[in-house]
């Protein structure tokens, strides 16, 4: 069960890696207040929703969320919550979320977690910027 959990990871973060992101350009969108939203998303105590706010900042590159981001992988997050937090670090946040995510790995206690982490990091497609 837990193969089949790290390889559908898996497979998520290689079709994210090779879709595209409207970057934020989309006319008539309110970026700066999509952000806040989507931080929210992050803040909410249900991890359905801050998974899913996690791959949105990441589809929109909001960079603006990367802080919040980081201390996310500290926290005591479900796996998917921690899978979705680092793809979107790794795509969005640059040096800084790799940086992150490597640190996270040092002291991820779920070995699920930790294979997904040097997963993502050994593939240099993931990174959009």
């Amino acid at each position: 069960m837990k193969y089949a959990r790290f390889v559908a990871a898996a497979l998520l973060a290689v079709s994210l890696a090779s879709a595209g992101t409207s970057g934020g350009t989309d006319s008539g969108v309110d970026w700066s207040k999509a952000e806040q939203n989507y931080i929210a998303g992050l803040r909410s105590n249900n991890a359905g929703l801050q998974a899913s706010a996690a791959m949105q900042i990441g589809k929109y590159n909001l960079t603006g969320a990367v802080e919040e981001l980081k201390g996310m992988l500290c926290k005591n997050c479900q796996e998917k919550v921690k899978f979705s937090v680092a793809l979107t670090l790794l795509r969005i946040g640059g040096e800084e979320g790799r940086t992150a995510v490597k640190e996270a790995l040092e002291t991820e206690e779920n070995e699920l977690v930790a294979q997904f982490y040097r997963t993502i990091l050994a593939a240099d497609d993931i990174a959009v910027n």
